[in-house]
């Protein structure tokens, strides 16, 4: 047995000093890119610039928050799974001027800011609302569905809570909006293939959802001063309808394909588009003439409504229906997983409506992330137009947020905080830069991370910023976090960087809103908000965001004892029913030997 322990101590021991001298190694290259790094990051703000952000999206210099956190749990008793999810608010107000930013009031709890539902199914429909179908059969995630339930809840009461209080002109989540918002359009493309949405063919005051009306508002998110949907690749075909539906009239082939293509050269692309809406959607008007019709123009009511309805139903089911389950014409329908998502995917876009059209600022606030875009892709691409010079040796850690992380204390005397990244477009994620140099100054070359496939530009942007440090030592900091929000046009430019895209036979051109010379007046916005938000004395807060600190302390307290009380009745409901032998039905074997070991052990 000593000898044993001997070859494991002798084993960690040499493991643990090759991995602290890998990652000395690291720090020491990290060292030697200071100077690129620094090039990235952007120290304080503006207060000026802030306030003027702030007149411009709200219209006024005093506003209404809510900060948003979510909190799920899953327990099993005999074969039933009981799923919670929730989502907690807490509300304040914030007030912009010359100074900075403050909060005008404390941060009081609201009992009615949250929505939480508690879900049992059996053990044998846990495929039919958690399981995915593969070539080896249906395959269950346990974590997917309460992932998804809390996901919707967060993103649901955000919005319930802007719809419900006008002052309130800012929403801050502990989520990425852009992450979530770019994984959402993605796999809710299969499952609408698939035709076995509950939301096709629910019916509301503007229509019955049709599939075409979930495929637009999917990919369709329309904004003239961001020149969204972009008029390239997989985008094409909303571009079009977006074209149309703003017309309002009859257009020739040639206006629509000049309009949408400028130089033409994306005429055989835009004919197809046009005929798969004619025979493949039924979506335009017999004739040469291309011209949506009646009612098109209301897919985005149709689809929004019948989301909203789902949500509510899994939040709030009617006296003595069942949560995830939705009647009507006659049968029964399950509420899955891919149900959740999409719901969750129209609540978003139902928010950055709400952000385009009122003036509202979304913030996504992000506290661990493995993303590396900003030193492999972003400043790969600025390396590449001349803005930054050579990236050098950058050290290969796991993360963007591990080198900045390390960065902010081996420069602490010269690196104070609060301090951000560039804002970049949230399409980087997607990207990945081709070998060589830019294309005789028209652009970057670059190709799709997955499949060749670049997610939509101009919607969101992303930046890391820390926001404290100690004043005795300035080594002492806070962690960076990410951030993400919509961008706003007017106030977002773009135009200033290109990105070449060889999408098949056409070289598709981006325009990415992407930071590095003067920098978008929301970033000061964002920092001054955040920073007014991280100075509370509590070791686990600082550097954080307090609002969002109590919305989680409030969704953990909830949980627990919300939990109590759903096991408490479930546990209540076993009794009654007079089942004989219920140890046998108790738990799975696993659970039941841990159970019995335990029970020995003590």
């Amino acid at each position: 047995m000593s000898f044993e322990h001997d070859r494991i101590v002798g084993v960690v021991r040499s493991s643990t000093q090759r991995l602290i001298g890998n990652f000395g190694a690291k720090i020491e290259s990290l060292k030697r890119s200071s100077e690129f790094i620094s090039s990235l990051i952007r120290g304080g703000y503006s207060a000026e610039r802030a306030l003027s952000a702030a007149r411009s999206l709200f219209g006024k210099d005093e506003i209404g928050f809510v900060a948003v956190d979510g909190t799920m749990a899953q327990d099993r008793r005999l074969d039933m799974i009981i799923f919670y999810a929730g989502a907690y608010a807490y509300r304040g107000g914030i007030c912009l001027d010359r100074s900075g930013c403050k909060l005008t009031e404390l941060i009081e709890e609201t009992t009615s800011a949250s929505v939480s539902s508690a879900i049992p199914i059996y053990e044998e429909q846990e495929s039919s609302v958690a399981g995915e179908i593969t070539e080896g059969g249906t395959e269950i995630d346990p974590d997917r569905l309460p992932s998804s339930l809390m996901r919707l809840s967060e993103y649901y009461l955000a919005l319930k809570t802007l719809e419900d209080d006008p002052e309130i002109r800012l929403a801050i989540l502990d989520r990425t909006l852009a992450g979530d918002f770019g994984h959402l359009v993605w796999s809710a493309r299969e499952w609408l293939e698939s035709g076995h949405s509950v939301l096709g063919g629910v019916d509301t005051p503007f229509g019955r959802v049709s599939e075409f009306d979930l495929e637009m508002a999917r990919m369709l998110i329309p904004n003239e001063g961001l020149a969204l949907p972009p008029s390239r690749s997989q985008f094409i075909r909303y571009a079009i309808v977006e074209y149309l539906l703003r017309a309002g009239r009859s257009v020739s082939k040639d206006e629509l394909i000049n309009a949408i293509s400028k130089t033409g050269e994306k005429a055989v692309r835009i004919r197809r588009e046009l005929d798969r809406l004619r025979s493949e959607y039924g979506m335009l008007e017999p004739g040469e003439e291309c011209r949506l019709k009646p009612g098109a123009g209301s897919y985005w009511s149709r689809v929004f409504f019948a989301a909203k309805k789902v949500a509510e139903h899994v939040f709030n089911p009617p006296q003595g229906e069942h949560p995830l389950i939705l009647s009507g014409e006659g049968e029964d329908r399950w509420i899955c997983s891919n149900d959740l998502d999409l719901v969750s995917l129209f609540i978003t876009q139902g928010l950055l409506r709400n952000a385009w059209g009122r003036g509202v600022l979304l913030v996504g606030l992000v506290k661990d992330t493995m993303a590396y875009e900003l030193i492999r892709s972003v400043s790969n691409v600025l390396s590449k137009t001349g803005k930054l010079g050579s990236m050098g040796s950058v050290p290969d850690f796991n993360s963007d947020k591990a080198v900045l992380q390390n960065y902010s204390v081996i420069e602490a005397q010269r690196l104070n905080a609060p301090w951000r990244t560039i804002e970049y477009d949230a399409c980087f994620r997607t990207v990945i830069p081709e070998d060589g140099k830019s294309n005789a100054g028209r652009g970057v070359r670059v190709k799709g991370a997955h499949k060749n496939v670049i997610s939509n530009e101009r919607t969101f942007v992303k930046a890391y910023l820390q926001l404290w440090q100690s004043s005795n030592d300035p080594a002492v900091r806070s962690h960076v976090f990410a951030y993400d929000r919509p961008c706003y046009p007017g106030l977002d430019s773009y135009g200033e960087f290109v990105l070449l895209h060889q999408d098949g036979d056409a070289e598709e051109t981006i325009e990415p809103v992407l930071e590095f010379d003067s920098g978008s007046p929301v970033a000061d916005l964002v920092m001054a908000i955040l920073y007014s938000m991280a100075g509370e004395v509590i070791p686990e807060a600082l550097g954080y965001n307090f609002p969002l600190f109590l919305a989680d302390k409030k969704a953990k307290f909830v949980l627990e004892g919300a939990r109590q009380t759903y096991l408490s009745t479930v546990a209540y409901e076993l009794a009654r029913s007079r089942l004989d032998q219920q140890i046998l039905f108790n738990t799975r074997f696993r659970d039941f030997r841990s159970e019995i070991e335990a029970m020995r052990r003590g």
